[in-house]
This record gives structure tokens, C-alpha cells and sequence, in this order.
């Protein structure tokens, strides 16, 4: 019985539920239905309110599906016949994808969410019910001869073959999210950075493959390896909101440079790969799975960390281009973003950094230097000064050419010193051989 009534401008209805025929019930009273009984009423009738009672409370998700209520759905998407239902259901319990619970309701494992957000990242389609309906469909007009058997199961064998063949080429994506999800390290790791997309704070996981995992987003990004990460000063990109890192490699002559995860794992602009060679194994180490774009690389024209904002000039050995190394003071120091050139500023400088100014003659970025008192070679004790490395005199004098590992057979046995290599100058100005102006051939590189 179902009553409706009002009050103001408000409508409420009450159910009560009364047995008229016990059935079966009268000898199996454990299965009875409870009755509710509710006064009888009559149309119109007008009842005196007692008392109000306001409640608050929050939405609850749905339930779990049912076994019923599943079959319901797949007969609706037209998946699978009355034979073939039971068989898939028992399937996906038994590879524990799902877990039959009180009241045969099917609540989904671990396994089985993981499994469904690796397809959904790779293809929906996937895990959508328009592949296994249109199949069904196809073979219902097989059935009634209203379409051709071998045309039928080409087509769908050349549709799926298709899907693995592009499911196996981005199956690293299913691969890190079963790493996060089921890695002991996922619940250990270190709380390292915000994820621009909830602003909750993502996990680094510092075990190989090193990664971050946002547990509310469920990400993984894939991070350089071999080398030490840290957060960049609480800096967040411009164009995702994620906070950035800051990568080092080991070693005296390891570079550093920061990074945003989002922006690696999904470089924002096109034909980053083509136009600046970006691989999965590089000169520079292995950055990490499909290395995408690190912010020595960024072409974004406002950002205060790309590569327009800190390169300087052209690289003397490839076609990279030499960076500032945010982070190598007092050291202070330019890198390639392409090979292991790298070039020593002056030592013990305070500050040193980019302008916005171009030299008139070369084209290189202008670069501020902010001298220690004690030790400032200009005149009158005077510590600020700006200049291009290649054009003036000063600053050029004052830097130093250097290679990484992969460079020492080309300097023949010199060591580690400052190595000539293909069109470079020696370092501190310093020009060998005969008829060669070494700082005019790295300054038309």
C-alpha cells in the first residue's frame, strides 16, 4: 500500500506491506516477507502533524550489481545467448575478477578495476559491450542467412587483429598501472609532489622503474632513472598545474634540469620527438619509459623554465642547445640539451641566470652574473655584469668546455680536460692550432 500526501508545498509518500497469502511461507517462516503496517487512510483526508524532523545525510554510491540485474544488462546489450550468460559470469569469478558477496551481489576485485582502467586507457572499446553486440548481431544474420559467414569471421578477426596489434605497442601503460596498483612500494612510498589534476599529494616510488602514482587519480608517471629527484622549489607548470621536479644525474659532471610529470609522460606539443630527437634510451642516460619531454626541452614561450627561457646558444657539438643548470651553483654551469657538452661558467658566482635580451651578434642569450665580491674580475670591485659567453671578452675568458663519459675516446687520451671535439673551442679562450680562431668557429656554429 502506497500513500502520497502533502504538506505546504512538499509531497511525501509512505509504503506499508501486509500479507494477504503466506504460500509456501506458512511452512518456511524464515522466508516471510516482514509486514509494515500503516494506518488506512482515506482520499482527501486531512491528518494532524505531530512532528517535523529534518535529517541530513550524504549520497551513497549504487550497489553492487546482482547476478540478476547483470544478466539483465547483458541480455539488454545483447551479449551473449541464455547458454553462454552463465559461462562468462562464471569466467570473470573465477579468474577473480569480481566476488560473489551476501545476496549474490558481484562486488569487483583489485585485479578486476586495474584491469578495466589499464583498457580504458589504452581502448575503451575494449571494455565497452558494442564489440561483443555487434559480434552477436553478425551471427544472428549468419543464423537467419541475411550475411556471409567467411565475411563475417575476416571482418572480425581483421578488427581484433588490429586492436592487439595497438593494445601491444601501449601495453607500458597497463604495465605501470599494475606496478602502482599491486607494488608493496605503492603503500610505502614517499609523498613527494601534488598532482595537478585533484591537488592531492602523489606518491614517488623510488624502486626500478622509479614512479609516481596518484592514488586519488590512480596515474602512474614514468620519471628518469638512475639519479636522485626532488621537488623544485613548490614551482608549478604553467600549463597543467603540476608541481615540478628537479632530476640529477650522479656524478661530478651529472646534469640537472626539472621536469613536469605530466608534461614528460604527455609532451603538450606536437613533434617533440622529431624535432629534438627525444628517445627512449639517450646520450644523456635512460630517462625512463617512453621519455618524453623534460622542461630543457619545452619550446612554451613563457615559461620561466623551458628551453626559450634557459637556453643560451647553440650546442658546439650537436644540433642541441646549451641550457643553464638551475641548480649548479657555485658550480655553475651550461649542458646540452642533446649531448654531454657542458660548459663551466665562473666558479663562485652568487647568481647567475638569463635574460630576455638577445646578442646583437651571434644571437645567443644575454646572461647576468652577479660576481662574488672577493673574487670579481672586473674593475673597481664591481660584481653585476651581463654579456654573451661567445662575443664578450670577459665572460668568455672565463669559461670552460667539458664532455661527459661518452666523449673521452674523441679527446685521444686527454682526460678529462677541456676537450676540443668537432668545430668547439678550448676552454678560457686559449686558441691551439695554426690559422684557427676557435671562438670565432663555435660562435658561427
Amino acid at each position: 500500500t502506497k500513500v502520497k500526501f502533502s504538506m505546504g508545498a512538499e509531497f511525501f509518500h509512505c509504503v506499508g506491506q501486509h500479507v494477504t497469502v503466506q504460500g509456501f511461507t506458512y511452512i518456511m517462516p524464515w522466508l516471510a516477507i516482514n509486514e509494515k503496517k500503516i494506518p488506512q487512510f482515506t482520499k482527501e483526508e486531512k491528518i494532524e502533524v505531530s512532528k517535523v524532523e529534518l535529517h541530513e545525510g550524504n549520497t551513497v554510491p549504487p550497489e553492487y550489481l546482482s547476478e540478476s540485474e547483470l544478466i539483465t544488462l547483458m541480455e539488454k546489450n545483447g551479449i551473449g545467448t541464455d547458454a553462454s550468460i552463465p559461462v562468462h559470469i562464471n569466467n570473470i569469478c573465477e579468474r577473480n575478477y569480481v566476488q560473489v558477496q551476501a545476496g549474490r551481489k558481484l562486488a569487483p576485485t583489485t585485479l578486476g578495476i586495474t584491469l578495466i582502467r589499464g583498457y580504458q586507457c589504452i581502448d575503451p572499446d575494449l571494455c565497452l559491450p558494442d564489440i561483443r553486440s555487434f559480434i552477436e548481431q553478425q551471427i544472428t544474420l549468419v543464423a537467419k542467412g541475411q550475411a556471409d559467414h567467411s565475411g563475417v569471421v575476416q571482418h572480425v578477426l581483421q578488427q581484433f587483429r588490429q586492436k592487439y596489434s595497438y593494445f601491444v605497442k601501449q601495453i607500458e601503460n597497463m604495465d605501470a598501472l599494475f606496478e602502482a596498483q599491486f607494488s608493496p612500494l605503492s603503500n610505502s612510498g614517499r609523498v613527494l609532489s601534488k598532482c595537478g589534476k585533484c591537488l592531492r599529494y602523489m606518491k614517488y616510488i623510488s624502486m626500478q622503474p622509479s614512479r609516481l602514482y596518484c592514488s586519488t587519480c590512480e596515474d602512474v608517471y614514468n620519471l628518469p632513472q638512475r639519479g636522485t629527484l626532488k621537488l623544485y622549489k613548490e614551482l608549478t607548470c604553467p600549463l597543467d598545474n603540476f608541481e615540478l621536479l628537479i632530476f640529477s644525474m650522479a656524478g661530478p659532471e651529472g646534469k640537472s634540469f626539472p621536469l613536469c610529470p605530466f608534461c614528460y609522460n604527455n609532451p603538450p606539443f606536437e613533434g617533440i620527438d622529431t624535432l629534438y630527437g627525444t628517445t627512449t634510451t639517450g646520450s644523456f642516460g635512460k630517462l625512463g619509459k617512453g621519455a618524453g619531454m623534460p622542461c630543457f626541452l619545452c619550446p612554451h614561450p613563457a615559461c620561466r623554465h623551458s628551453m626559450m627561457a634557459q637556453g643560451v646558444c647553440a650546442c658546439p657539438e650537436c644540433n642541441g642547445t646549451l641550457v643553464l643548470d638551475p641548480v649548479s651553483a657555485p658550480k655553475w654551469r651550461l649542458y646540452c640539451n642533446m649531448c654531454n657538452c657542458l660548459v663551466s661558467l665562473p666558479q663562485g658566482a652568487h647568481r647567475i641566470a638569463t635574460t630576455q635580451e638577445q646578442c646583437p651578434e651571434c644571437g645567443s642569450k644575454i646572461i647576468e652574473i652577479d660576481f662574488n665580491k672577493k673574487t670579481t674580475p672586473l674593475d673597481d670591485g664591481a660584481t653585476l655584469h651581463t654579456g654573451c659567453i661567445l662575443c664578450d671578452e670577459l665572460l668568455h675568458s672565463l669559461i670552460e668546455v667539458k664532455h661527459g663519459k661518452s666523449f673521452f675516446k674523441r679527446l685521444g687520451g686527454r682526460g678529462r680536460g677541456r676537450g676540443a671535439g668537432r668545430g668547439a673551442f678550448k676552454g678560457r679562450g686559449r686558441g691551439t692550432g695554426k690559422g684557427v680562431d676557435r671562438k670565432m668557429s663555435f660562435r658561427d656554429f
